[in-house]
């Protein structure tokens, strides 16, 4: 090789808290952070082994000097909530007189914001234009941007170097199927940047991938990361075929969750083999109860009946759904609010992240709102829809005031402790429950039996030991003490009617407990104040220009 740039550090900026991001949760599982940087990881196994690697991930820990020292170059990929991040990080590199490179959604979505920021930029797949970059950085020159409409075949992508992360610091772990979406959804940015016809991987990829993975000790969840499974059915039984028996070979080291669109319920084999390869919950963009607010956005596949009706379809067959929401579109009315807080509560969705519509960049409907005018071009919304400083980026067709209030009217709902634990109970109620008495014995050791298994395992390793882990159980007994007694209370009363009611599903109560504390913390530490503060600045400007309009005395 002869350029100057053999040592790579590969960074991943850190996550401002959000309902996804688990950041009141994480300490009470002990761990660091949801998931690693799988996009890094990625990229990282398409570069050539002259290459030295090191991953930092910013939500595990800080960056040292010491890494940076070392880099020749500083490669970042970000989502849109890690913009403060990114930036902060990418300054520090330049200073320290790193060559800056940028790449991932963030960058691909938004070039003109991230260029000053970077010396490269890295833009759509990596399996194009990463190497592309490659080879002419090995001639000792590079361009600033390197893009591609092209789309990769994704059978030759390599298994992500997951040997580069420290495992035991994620609560799950991602791999990726499949890219692209045949739907239309107006303001999503997938069919953007992965196109509308679904490319998969081969069975034989996916087994390998969960091969690494199961080598580097890791047991418990793999969140299937697509952002639509079932995009390419056909190839989706392919694969739940071969984990099925990938699984059971291994002793059922892993348990699987995924993202779905909602005509899943149209195919039962396809229910059926999701739950036999061991899915145990399903992420759905279900966004709203209005039928007219569905067919504004083109989310055509959400109007093939009652969508409580699918979501309770999906939870009998023994799969639980989480969900997003959105409010804000042009044909949401005044009682929008009263009935998401009933969808939500008839659907049973324990956790539900609601927030307002935002037009991403390059979507139909970004478009859409430049082009009439209702774009708000200096507030970009957030990618996770919760709180950002300019709440949503377009003018809505509900004022902007009602908006706050419905959302405040929501979430304050929603994740009162009793109604949390009330959808929890009836979904649990609504979950197929097993047979026979061996089946609620093998249910009980899936759900628990990985978890004591990772324990013996680093003991015996000595990548841990019994005074570092009852250190951990001492903390995480601070931390439940220190539960509003309203959760605490509300916790305990749900733990004795699941016992009480339907007892096949005791392993689930942990989760529901430690998730319901990350929700409830995060919506009144976090999105409710942020809220009311927005509130209050709409009243505060609507009292001013009542005063300017008003006539003089």
């Amino acid at each position: 090789m002869n350029n100057n740039y053999q040592r790579i550090l590969m960074v991943y900026p850190q996550f401002p808290p959000t309902y996804w991001g688990s950041q009141y949760y994480l300490p009470l599982v002990g761990k660091k952070a949801a998931m690693p940087p799988l996009g890094l990881i990625t990229i990282a196994a398409m570069t050539p082994e002259s290459y030295d690697i090191r991953v930092v991930d910013l939500n595990c820990g800080p960056l040292e000097e010491g890494d940076l020292d070392w880099a020749d170059m500083v490669c970042f990929s970000a989502m849109l909530t890690q913009k403060s991040s990114l930036f902060d990080t990418a300054e520090r590199c330049r200073a320290a007189g790193k060559l800056v490179v940028f790449g991932g959604p963030y960058p691909t979505g938004c070039p003109e914001e991230c260029a000053p920021h970077c010396d490269v930029m890295i833009l759509n797949e990596g399996e194009i234009t990463w190497r592309a970059f490659l080879k002419e950085l090995e001639s000792n020159s590079y361009q600033s941007i390197y893009q591609t409409d092209e789309k990769p075949d994704v059978t030759q992508t390599p298994v992500p170097r997951f040997e580069l992360l420290n495992i035991d610091d994620y609560a799950m772990i991602p791999i990726q199927f499949s890219r692209g979406c045949p739907f239309m959804c107006e303001f999503c940015d997938i069919i953007v940047m992965f196109g509308r016809r679904p490319r998969t991987k081969s069975p034989q990829q996916m087994l390998a991938e969960l091969d690494a993975v199961y080598e580097s000790g890791f047991r418990g969840v793999i969140f299937i990361v697509d952002d639509n499974f079932i995009g390419n059915k056909k190839e989706a039984k392919k694969l739940m075929a071969a984990i099925i028996d990938w699984n059971a070979e291994r002793g059922h080291p892993f348990f699987f969750g995924t993202e779905v669109t909602a005509n899943v319920t149209e195919d039962m084999e396809m229910l059926d083999l999701l739950v036999k390869a061991h899915f145990i919950w399903l992420f759905m963009g279900l966004e709203t109860p209005s039928a007219e607010s569905l067919r504004e956005t083109r989310k055509t596949q959400n109007l093939r009946g009652s969508l409580v009706d699918i979501v309770k379809t999906i939870q009998q067959a023994g799969l639980i759904v989480y969900g997003s929401f959105i409010i804000g579109f042009d044909n949401d009315k005044e009682d929008i609010f009263k009935r998401q807080i009933e969808f939500i509560s008839e659907a049973a969705i324990p956790n539900a992240s609601i927030g307002p519509l935002v037009a991403l960049p390059r979507t139909p409907l970004y478009t859409r709102m430049k082009q009439t005018g209702r774009l708000i071009e200096e507030a970009t919304g957030d990618e996770d829809r919760t709180i950002a400083s300019g709440y949503t980026n377009i003018v809505t067709r509900i004022p902007r005031q009602r908006l706050f209030e419905g959302h405040l009217e929501i979430i304050k709902t929603i994740y009162a402790p009793e109604a949390y634990f009330q959808r929890c109970m009836d979904l649990l109620c609504r979950l197929g429950r097993p047979r026979s008495l061996f089946g609620l014995i093998k249910r009980v050791f899936l759900l628990s039996a990985f978890g004591v298994r990772n324990i013996v395992t680093k003991i015996i390793k000595k990548q841990t030991s019994v005074p570092a882990l009852l250190a951990q159980y001492k903390r995480q007994r601070q931390i439940y003490r220190q539960f509003p007694s309203e959760f605490k209370l509300a916790s305990r009363r749900f733990t004795r009617e699941v016992m009480k009611k339907c007892p096949d599903h005791i392993p689930f109560i942990p989760h529901f407990i430690t998730m319901g504390y990350h929700y409830y913390m995060f919506t009144f530490d976090h999105v409710a104040p942020g809220l009311t503060a927005l509130l209050e600045k709409e009243l505060a400007q609507a009292e001013v220009q009542e005063k300017m309009q008003a006539p003089a005395a």
